[in-house]
């Protein structure tokens, strides 16, 4: 009824928009066990089917994964010394480990009482089907185009904008977004270095032993 008075008043109703290109920059806090905290900021560049998420931490620790959700092909780099590695992972492995966030529900939606890099937002609860659940902060503005784009929320048909969860090694890492910036990117954000060496990852555990 609502969006039927907004057709015949001639007032457009808000759309949300896939977020087929740009950066969406998060600032990140890791606070482990004995409450040391470290922090940086995760960036996502997108464009199309491929993606960069780039994590980098004041102690100087960085983390570069590239996708191609075209070919389906994923790599890491990853720094060893003064050697340089272009880590092929599978795929298939990164959606199997995905596969227990699935099948997830928003529940106990409410406004957000500020709007977090300029855009209106919501709080919910995210309800994972093996009962856990973790409080989330979104906007509906925004949604991404490949459901494996974050780990925890995939197919989301939202932008998640402040959200944390601990980690296997009881870290709890805490993400809030610092800039939306949909836009033109560079092809060049998702090639592999030139001064990589491109290794299977079975390769790359023989070299961590």
């Amino acid at each position: 009824m609502f969006l039927l008075l907004l057709i015949i008043a001639g007032v457009p109703a808000k759309a949300q928009k896939p977020f087929t290109e740009g950066t969406i920059v998060y600032k990140v806090k890791l606070i482990a066990a004995d409450q040391k905290e470290i922090s940086g900021v995760y960036t996502f560049v997108i464009k199309g089917a491929e993606i960069r998420k780039e994590l980098k931490l004041n102690n100087g620790y960085q983390d570069v994964v590239l996708l191609n959700c075209n070919n389906n092909k994923i790599y890491s780099l990853q720094s060893r010394g003064n050697k340089k590695y272009a880590i092929q992972l599978s795929m298939d492995e990164m959606l199997k480990k995905q596969e227990k966030f699935s099948g997830y529900t928003v529940r106990n939606e409410a406004a957000n009482n500020k709007n977090i890099a300029g855009y209106a937002s919501y709080r919910g609860s995210v309800n994972y089907k093996d009962g856990s659940n973790e409080s989330i902060i979104y906007t509906k503005d925004w949604s991404p185009t490949q459901p494996i784009t974050f780990e925890r929320f995939p197919d989301a048909k939202f932008l998640p904008m402040s959200f944390s969860y601990k980690d296997e090694n009881n870290i709890v890492m805490q993400f809030e977004v610092d800039q939306i910036a949909p836009g033109p990117v560079e092809t060049s954000a998702f090639r592999i270095p030139a001064d990589y060496n491109m290794i299977s990852y079975a390769e790359y555990k023989q070299l961590s032993k």
